[in-house]
């Protein structure tokens, strides 16, 4: 038995150039009904299982999951935001995946443009990473690097 204790920083989100939810990894999904599907890690009929260590196998898949909200609209009545994921060991990027772009609010109940990646796992050797995600609201002129640690092991 133990304990952990860590400040919350609870960020202004009105003074954020970009509001970029957490980014959620897994290595697993589940079959969940549609109507039990009330979490936004549910879609399509497959849950995402989040992993709270960020300790992956190079055997398992590899999951990302993160929302943006109000995104700035273009005149047509659509953002337009880009994204895409790097793999740094050090100072040295290994992997990057393709830039995806987003034109739609998915979740309009909560002006929210959701993303989801799949990254395979033969992409990762064993080791260390930091994961930084780059999302560009296009419209706004605005960006966020959000980053998390990885650990790939065999």
């Amino acid at each position: 038995i133990g304990s952990y204790e860590r400040d919350i920083i609870v960020p202004d989100l009105r003074k954020l150039p970009i509001k970029v939810s957490s980014v959620v990894l897994g290595t697993q999904t589940q079959p969940v009904a549609e109507r039990n599907a009330v979490s936004p890690l549910a879609r399509n009929g497959t849950m995402l299982v989040p992993s709270l260590t960020h300790v992956v196998s190079t055997g398992q898949p590899l999951y990302f999951y993160y929302e943006v909200y109000e995104p700035a609209i273009v005149q047509s009545g659509g953002p337009r935001l880009l994204t895409s994921i790097a793999f740094f060991r050090g100072r040295v990027k290994t992997y990057e995946t393709p830039l995806a772009e987003v034109t739609r609010l998915d979740a309009p109940e909560r002006k929210a443009a959701i993303f989801q990646y799949s990254v395979p796992a033969s992409a990762l050797k064993p080791g260390y990473y930091t994961c930084q995600i780059t999302v560009v609201d296009d419209v706004a002129g605005t960006f966020a690097f959000p980053r998390l640690p990885l650990l790939v092991r065999q």
